[in-house]
């Protein structure tokens, strides 16, 4: 949270109208996963969706829009290494749990994030801000 906030802070005499932030969240900040604790992520991601919408309140009358992005699981390097270490029965475990809970059937791949990205950054989303948008192949909905 402070590197958000300190980082959007320095940026701030270089931005001008028209410059669009975009933060990183995560659907931690509002749903959870069963067996798996992430009270400190999900309190810092929760923190970064209230920032977000702060900073749009304030930053708004320069024409200076903010925005978050609240991905669900995506298929990193990272992810698949700690999948990769877990034994065959958590394994089939996780995948199932995936199955019936995600409505699009699989966690989400690095470009499945792009096309939000580019359009809040763009000046098509000129009117955009203050939102948190969940992209997280339906996870959220339920």
């Amino acid at each position: 949270m402070t590197a958000v906030f300190f980082l959007t802070q320095g940026l701030l005499p270089h931005l001008s109208a028209g410059a669009s932030v975009i933060n990183i969240s995560s659907y931690f900040a509002n749903k959870m996963i069963p067996k798996r604790p992430s009270s400190l992520y999900s309190l810092s991601k929760g923190a970064l969706n209230s920032l977000t919408k702060s900073l749009a309140f304030e930053l708004g009358p320069r024409g200076i829009r903010v925005n978050a992005i609240a991905p669900g699981t995506v298929d990193t390097a990272m992810r698949r290494k700690t999948v990769d270490n877990l034994p065959a029965e958590a394994k089939a475990e996780l995948k199932a749990y995936v199955e019936r809970s995600y409505p699009l059937g699989r966690i989400g791949r690095p470009g499945d994030l792009a096309g939000i990205a580019v359009y809040l950054a763009c000046e098509e989303a000129a009117w955009t801000s203050g939102g948190i948008f969940s992209v997280d192949g339906g996870y959220t909905a339920g």
